[in-house]
């Protein structure tokens, strides 16, 4: 028996917001290129449309982004709790006029999965943590999840005393959103050029998926998805 649309969660597309960023995983023959840009909008059952991405995001990518190329697309649905829509589709067209668009077509299925608290996300976000002593060691943050971050410190200092601490993390005024969290050093762990900390946060879950999404950090890792 053929699936309907709500078994495909096709109607999960309408959840996407206009102007939303998503992750555009271009498919090529050897390898595979990564670019952002934005949602603009689908007409149903014909096409999905999305901007086409700035110079700045699309680095060497725009070769690759012509009729006929498979994409995947992810994108964070606003009213999913964290989760995040995947589909697998060809560029239909590109537009030129009167603005350069990116027509896929209409996917057959898409999927769904799911933000999970303990799945955690490579980054490299500058960062500063501020310790109750006022003092503030500086680095970045190397992966993270909705309930916590691995902040890494370079230096030769012995900073095994401070787990148990609190601490406020600092991210580089550069970001935006939300630009400070607080939590606990959980754990300490040396290295041939710094130290790694363990940070539980003390912001929700829904606050991090939302920064999460704000700064829409590799979503793809997340677990795979099957859209052969």
């Amino acid at each position: 028996m053929p699936k309907t649309k709500q078994q495909l969660n096709l109607e999960n597309l309408a959840h996407i917001t206009a102007g939303s960023i998503v992750d555009v995983e271009v498919l090529t023959p050897t390898t595979s290129k990564r670019i952002k840009t934005e949602f603009v909008g689908f007409l149903n059952d014909r096409f999905v449309i999305l901007n086409y991405p700035s110079p700045k995001r699309l680095s060497n990518a725009g070769e690759y982004l012509k009729d006929g190329v498979v994409v995947i697309v992810r994108a964070v649905l606003e009213s999913g709790g964290g989760q995040v829509i995947a589909f697998r589709q060809q560029i239909l067209s590109v537009s030129s006029h009167p603005a350069r668009l990116i027509y896929l077509n209409f996917p057959t299925q898409v999927q769904l999965f799911r933000l999970r608290s303990q799945t955690r996300i490579p980054t490299l976000l500058p960062a500063t943590i501020k310790l109750s002593d006022e003092r503030e060691l500086h680095g970045v943050i190397k992966d993270i999840s909705v309930t916590g971050v691995m902040f890494d410190v370079k230096g030769k200092d012995d900073l095994t005393k401070l787990k148990n601490t609190q601490c406020n993390i600092v991210l580089d005024k550069n970001n935006k959103g939300v630009t400070e969290f607080s939590g606990q050093i959980c754990s300490i762990k040396t290295h041939a050029t710094g130290s790694q900390f363990g940070i539980q946060l003390t912001a929700s879950e829904e606050e991090m998926k939302s920064f999460m999404k704000d700064h829409f950090i590799d979503l793809s890792v997340l677990e795979r998805v099957d859209l052969s």
